[in-house]
């Protein structure tokens, strides 16, 4: 029985060191363009409310994340890479974040967009 419970465990270890993820990311400018911010910038992430700081959309984020077998996504996955693509288009903050997931066959698809803001009062 000890060796059907390792062979069950090396065939589940397998299937994970199988699976597979790609990743991609880009932001687009939405006018003017902005120098980066310095790497390790706070960036804050408003999701379902906007900042009372008054400010101007800058960028749009995108973040596209596929897994295959029994790997899954979620915003936690993405949200690094949105925070690194916010402070490359120089934003402040993101706002607007939209989420879609599906699935086709075995591949998880996971997507989020959002949009970099920049604030137009003095901190």
């Amino acid at each position: 029985m000890e060796t059907m419970a390792r062979r069950l465990a090396l065939g589940l270890a397998a299937m994970f060191a199988v699976s597979c993820a790609t990743s991609q990311s880009r932001h687009s400018m939405l006018g003017q363009s902005f120098p980066p911010k310095p790497e390790g910038s706070a960036v804050r992430v408003f999701r379902g409310t906007a900042p009372v700081r008054p400010f101007v959309r800058i960028s749009r984020l995108d973040v596209h994340l596929e897994r295959t077998s029994f790997v899954g996504s979620s915003l936690e996955d993405a949200l690094p890479e949105l925070i690194r693509q916010a402070r490359l288009s120089g934003a402040d903050a993101i706002t607007e974040v939209r989420e879609l997931s599906s699935m086709v066959g075995e591949t998880k698809i996971y997507h989020v967009t959002a949009t970099g803001i920049r604030y137009t009062d003095a901190p």
